[in-house]
């Protein structure tokens, strides 16, 4: 009892708007085998527990024994700083940030720092993950007061919620200082932030209505960009920290396909071999860390996120496709083995992420000692450093970070003997005690990993049911009477916002391409139909990240750490058009388009995600199924084949016609030997007298190639039915 006064003498402001009764009774829920993460223990129990113990996000509930009193972002807490007229000190972050865990250590687990807070200010948790959303809208005002951002990201906020002071990781004592003296200013100079807010507000609000006409080969403008900034020596398009930046790799990819040249395929194979050499690369296991803290890609900080997997993923099973370059294709599946292996929940969805950090150390799980390494593989050490550079190149923190030597030099024959010894590390692996793992199932991240399978499928069959499996859990678990956004322990909650509708509506788009299943084309155009409903800006076009009242939701364009998900629906939009015959969905396209004209014009391939799907547009998506003429002509490329599926009531003309106004279906390429036309059937018509050679229905012609390089043939076809013959169209293919 004695220790409880103390707390409130300490902290009177402990006594929260949930009962501290209501608070111990969810504590005591959680079970014996809960472990309370907080250096505050009596007995094995918490000293402390704040609103947090009522969430279920992982990164939350880290922080439900500090002796900071944390709220989540809801209108309790919000209700409770308007109230007491206190500051809110908002601070955003998720489960495997290594600086959030580093400051909460220093900081929010510390009682000098806890009782400034508890005191004076309205604290609040918000994990990125889960509110996307809310950390945009933050991010912005940080990146306006400061020019810069990052997590842990802390903002300072006025009780109405307008925010007026931010930045990243403060040491403690600079915390503490900056924290009494914002209260202090609160107190006696009111109207000093409540004018920096004032005007804060009034930044975020401001919008650009201007329109520019974009380039018909703004694709091209964008890689011409893109290679300005290229790292001729170890890949990439930055200096460190180095990111891989999937979205402008596809666009690059995209753009090495329709328009060859040796710089493009020299930028692309060098920063791919690079990535895939080991550091950034987690060789062991086969997938990616979240970035390289070096130029050459050798040193990763070591977070695991799904995202990247996913994206990864689609980068190489693409330059797989480009290059038919083995090493691709083994990474690009290696990256879905993992995440399928080690994040996907009894088969069902895939969790967010794993942490750097194990033992309370960065790293700790992924690195190795020489004598670790000769005690698992004796004699075969030998074998292994032919591959793998064990020289004080790849030392980090007097252990080795496991890195090939030169990729290129790997036949690839080699990767059964190099498997073979990377198998007997990841056994060994697995009995160290690994990082945390965040265990949120994230509908979009979920939804990027389905597009991810299905892309895969095209280099691998297996992945499609792997993907059909996924999305059938997304929809009976995510999607009953509304859209949900995150799933914990089997507990789906958190109303979507607008890139969980884009990225699920595309990956099942692309489901439906691969599989035929009506299914998943009728729900995408569902969800479409409800994004538009709920996020669509009728006055200013584009969509908006949410509909929280409580931020500025804004509309976002260019590509971060995942799609942009108005880049993502841009070619959602046009391919709906494709498949269904509506034509809403190409003039909400455009108007999505012309929105954002200005900001992309002024920086191109920071916009790859809506460039890309601008030149698929423009000149013809290169995947392996396409539509003519509003999706009545389905076509399908395979190795040797094309598949056109052709709607009742509609045929083409056939390759040999019997009229010499007749437009011949043909397809060319400089890389096909032969091809062989099916026999076509000959027909009247009711707009014709003459017989006509027709083909409908299903049919396909058959080809073989000169080399097995990648190619792009053009389908040349008129559609035409009793009545009526539409315009010619040339359709462009992927041919292997």
């Amino acid at each position: 009892m004695k220790f409880f006064v103390t707390l409130i003498l300490l902290f009177p402001t402990l006594i929260m708007a949930h009962l501290d009764q209501d608070l111990q009774t969810a504590y005591q829920q959680k079970g014996t085998d809960y472990q309370p993460r907080t250096r505050h223990l009596e007995n094995g129990k918490a000293k402390f527990t704040n609103h947090l113990i009522l969430a279920n996000s992982p990164y939350l509930l880290q922080h439900a024994h500090n002796p900071v009193n944390w709220y989540g972002f809801s209108d309790e807490a919000f209700k409770l700083a308007k109230q007491q007229n206190k500051l809110i000190f908002l601070s955003i972050g998720y489960a495997t940030c290594h600086w959030c865990h580093v400051m909460e250590e220093e900081s929010f687990e510390d009682l000098a720092v806890a009782q400034v807070l508890n005191k004076n200010f309205i604290a609040i948790k918000v994990d990125r993950e889960v509110l996307p959303d809310v950390d945009s809208h933050f991010m912005d005002i940080a990146q306006l007061l400061t020019g810069s951002g990052g997590w842990p990201l802390n903002v300072v906020l006025t009780p109405a919620g307008d925010g007026f002071f931010a930045g990243t990781y403060f040491p403690k004592n600079t915390l503490i200082s900056n924290l009494r003296r914002l209260q202090n200013v609160w107190q006696y100079e009111q109207n000093l932030i409540t004018k920096t807010a004032a005007s804060v507000k009034l930044a975020l609000l401001e919008k650009t209505s201007s329109t520019t006409k974009l380039p018909q080969n703004l694709q091209s403008l964008a890689v011409q960009n893109l290679l300005k900034t290229f790292d001729e020596f170890d890949g990439g398009f930055s200096d460190a920290p180095k990111f891989p930046h999937e979205s402008q790799l596809l666009m690059l990819i995209d753009e090495q396909m329709r328009h060859p040249s040796h710089e493009k395929l020299i930028a692309l194979t060098t920063t791919l071999d690079t990535m895939a050499s080991g550091g950034f690369y987690d060789v062991v296991a086969g997938d990616f860390h979240r970035y390289a803290t070096d130029n050459a890609w050798a040193f990763p900080h070591f977070e695991k996120m799904l995202y990247n997997q996913a994206q990864l993923a689609m980068v190489y099973s693409k330059a797989y496709q480009l290059t038919h370059k083995p090493l691709y294709k083994h990474i690009a599946k290696q990256t879905l083995d993992y995440a399928i292996g080690e994040m996907q929940h009894k088969n069902q969805g895939f969790y967010s992420a794993t942490d750097a950090d194990s033992n309370g150390e960065e790293g700790l799980f992924f690195i190795w000692s020489r004598q670790e390494l000769a005690s698992i593989l004796g004699d075969n050490l030998v074998e292994f450093e032919r591959y793998f550079d064990l020289s004080h190149s790849t030392e980090f923190e007097q252990q080795y970070v496991i890195r090939f030597k030169d990729i290129n030099q790997i036949q690839a024959s080699d990767f059964i003997k190099i498997d073979a010894l990377l198998a007997k590390l990841y056994q060994a692996r697995q009995h160290r005690k690994k990082p945390p793992l965040d265990n949120k199932i994230l509908l979009s991240w979920n939804a990027l990993l389905l597009k991810a399978l299905v892309m895969a499928s095209e280099i691998d069959k297996k992945y499609l049911l792997t993907a059909q499996n996924l999305a059938d859990f997304l929809l009976d678990n995510f999607y009953q009477n509304d859209l949900k956004r995150v799933q914990i322990d089997s507990q789906t909650s958190q109303v979507a916002i607008f890139e969980d509708y884009a990225y699920f509506a595309d990956g099942l788009i692309d489901l439906y391409d691969a599989t035929g299943h009506k299914k998943y084309l009728t729900t995408a155009q569902k969800l479409t139909d409800e994004a538009i409903r709920n996020f669509w800006d009728k006055q200013n076009f584009g969509f908006k990240i949410s509909n929280n009242k409580r931020i500025s939701n804004n509309k976002e364009i260019y590509d971060g750490a995942i799609f942009s998900a108005n880049g993502v629906a841009y070619g959602t939009l046009n391919k709906l058009s494709a498949r269904t015959q509506d034509k809403k969905y190409q003039q909400l396209a455009q108007q999505l388009l012309s929105s954002f004209s200005t900001q992309i014009n002024q920086a191109p391939s920071a916009h790859a995600s809506i460039v890309k799907n601008y030149s698929n547009k423009q000149q013809g998506a290169l995947t392996k199924t396409v539509y003519a003429y509003d999706g009545r002509i389905k076509i399908q490329s395979n190795h040797n084949q094309v598949i056109l599926n052709i709607e009742k009531g509609w045929h083409i003309n056939a390759n040999k016609v019997l009229q010499k106004s007749s437009i011949a279906t043909q397809l060319l390429s400089d890389n096909i030997k032969t091809i062989n036309y099916p026999q076509a059937k000959r027909i009247n018509l009711g707009f014709s007298q003459e017989k006509l050679a027709v083909y409908d229905e299903k049919i396909t012609f058959n080809f073989s190639l000169k080399d097995e390089k990648f190619a792009l043939a053009k389908l040349t076809l008129q559609a035409c039915s009793d009545k009526v013959c539409l315009p010619p169209q040339q359709i462009t293919l992927l041919l292997n």
